[in-house]
C-alpha cells in the first residue's frame, strides 16, 4: 500500500485579480478611491487550506487462502485508488444594479473590472454566515448590502464574501489479468469521480439589484446558482504489453 498527503495554508492578496463578471477581465486600479482598500484585497484564486490525499492498494491475493483456478481468476490481482481533495473557497466580489439604471457616481471609479455593468455597493455588516446556517438558497447574509446614496462611490471590498469550497473524492478500482509472458496484461478499471455524490456548490449569484426606494430585488442574491459535477462512472479495458 503507498499513500501520500499534502497540505497547503496560504494567503494571496493584490490589486488586479477577482473581477466582478467573470469574464476574465482584470479589475480596473482606482483612479479616484484609495486602491488600498477599493483593489486591494484576496486573490480570486486564494484558498487558505487546500489538503490533497492519494492512495494506492494492491489488495491481499485470495488464492493465499483458497487457492484454486477459480480463486485466482476472480479474486487475485485487484487493486484500488482514489484521491480525495479538501478545499477552501474562494473570494467572491459582491456588486448591484439597479431597477432604474441610475447614475450614482457620476463616472470615475464605478466599476473594478473592464467593461463590468455592476457598481459596488455598500456594506453595513459582515456578510459570513456561520457554516450550518449557510445552504443552497442563502449562501450569505444579504441584508447587509445596500443602494449607496446619489454620489456615494460605495465601500464593499472585492474579497467581502467566500464562495463554497471542494469535498471530492475519486476512487478507481482495477483488476489486472496477465496473459502471456513477461509484464503484459489486460487491465480492467471502473473509475468513479465523485464516488460520494457528495453535493458540490460551486458558485453564488453575487449580483444585488436594487429599486428605486432601495430594497433588493434580485430573488436569486444570496444563492448558490451553480453545482459541481455529480458522481460520474466509467468502465475501461487497458492492454499492457
Amino acid at each position: 500500500m503507498q499513500f501520500g498527503a499534502a497540505y497547503t495554508y496560504s494567503r494571496s492578496r493584490d490589486f488586479t485579480s477577482n473581477n466582478e463578471t467573470g469574464n476574465g477581465a482584470n479589475m480596473q486600479v482606482a483612479t479616484y478611491q484609495d486602491p488600498s482598500s477599493w483593489n486591494y484585497g484576496l486573490s480570486s484564486y486564494d484558498q487558505p487550506h487546500i489538503l490533497v490525499i492519494n492512495y494506492t492498494w494492491d489488495l491481499p491475493k485470495a488464492s493465499r487462502r483458497w487457492n484454486n483456478g477459480l480463486t485466482r481468476a476472480l479474486l487475485d490481482n485487484w487493486q484500488i485508488s482514489g484521491l480525495s481533495t479538501f478545499a477552501s473557497g474562494t473570494p467572491v466580489n459582491v456588486t448591484f444594479t439597479t431597477t432604474d439604471g441610475a447614475d450614482i457616481t457620476g463616472g470615475g471609479d464605478t466599476t473594478r473590472a473592464t467593461g463590468a455593468t455592476g457598481n459596488v455597493p455598500i456594506v453595513n455588516g459582515d456578510p459570513t454566515l456561520p457554516s450550518d446556517q449557510r445552504g443552497l438558497l442563502t449562501w450569505f447574509n444579504t441584508s447587509v448590502f445596500a443602494r449607496p446614496e446619489r454620489g456615494n462611490p460605495g465601500n464593499s471590498p472585492k474579497d467581502v464574501v467566500r464562495g463554497p469550497g471542494i469535498n471530492n473524492s475519486d476512487i478507481t478500482l482495477f483488476k489486472n489479468i496477465p496473459f502471456g509472458s513477461g509484464q503484459r496484461r489486460v487491465q480492467l478499471r471502473w473509475e468513479i469521480y465523485n464516488v460520494f455524490n457528495h453535493t458540490q456548490f460551486a458558485t453564488v449569484d453575487a449580483a444585488a439589484r436594487f429599486d428605486t426606494q432601495g430594497a433588493q430585488v434580485n430573488a436569486r442574491f444570496g444563492q448558490v446558482i451553480t453545482t459541481r459535477a455529480p458522481r460520474v462512472m466509467q468502465v475501461a479495458i487497458r492492454v499492457v504489453f
